[in-house]
């Protein structure tokens, strides 16, 4: 089956060899199978909590995996947060579809269940579906560096795409950084979406939604003052 704009874009990402690739909240496993498929990961293993689905999975691998492949895959139904990272491996932890909040409490439980030699060699590909500004702030002070972003747009949905790990030490700022185009309406369209967004959220923490606002229209007047 053919990959979604914003699988496609998070399968890009991975252009090189691990050890061990995670596709965390797999869903149907389609991205997963793809980056098998390519053979960049001696291994791969998919994880999401709902039984039916990883049955299913299960199935679908046993029948049209590739037994000639040099890529190992497993299957593993359980809370992504008790994923077990294997030490001195270099490993990648992808995690899409969920929102930032309970993305970032997955990521800070794998963090805080293994040691720092095994941090070292993990990074993660990661895709909220919202709440994109609390995450990055709480990637920041888990000291994880921001490795590559992109806004990726599907069905009229804006997405942001992070790359980050341990070894990075460029900053991953709160609002984003290198992914923003100005020039792009696209971009000025989910720039805006997100400021209105934040602006109806006033009445619920008007000190703290009010600097969050502060801060993505400081893009504007970086575009801006560039433009001059």
């Amino acid at each position: 089956m053919k990959l979604s704009h914003r699988l496609s874009a998070i399968n890009s990402l991975v252009n090189e060899p691990y050890d061990v690739v995670w596709d965390c909240c797999c869903d149907h496993g389609l991205l997963g199978m793809a980056i098998l498929k390519r053979e960049i990961a001696k291994k791969v293993v998919f994880v999401d909590i709902v039984p039916e689905l990883m049955n299913e999975l299960s199935n679908t691998l046993a029948c049209y995996a590739d037994s000639n492949s040099s890529s190992q895959w497993q299957v593993q139904c359980k809370d992504v947060a008790s994923i077990e990272l294997t030490p001195g491996t270099k490993q990648l932890v992808i995690i899409a579809g969920v929102g930032g909040e309970l993305l970032l409490r997955l990521m800070q439980k794998i963090i805080a269940n293994h040691d720092l030699q095994t941090l070292k060699q993990l990074s993660f590909i990661i895709c909220p579906v919202h709440h994109t500004y609390m995450l990055r702030r709480g990637l920041e002070q888990l000291g994880l560096g921001l490795v590559s972003e992109q806004i990726i747009i599907e069905k009229k949905r804006f997405y942001e795409l992070l790359h980050v790990s341990f070894k990075s030490t460029t900053p991953i700022e709160p609002t984003g950084c290198s992914m923003w185009d100005l020039n792009d309406k696209h971009h000025q369209q989910y720039l805006k979406t997100l400021i209105e967004h934040y602006t109806r959220m006033t009445k619920k923490e008007p000190a703290y939604y009010e600097q969050v606002i502060a801060d993505y229209k400081q893009l504007n007047l970086v575009k801006t003052n560039r433009a001059v």
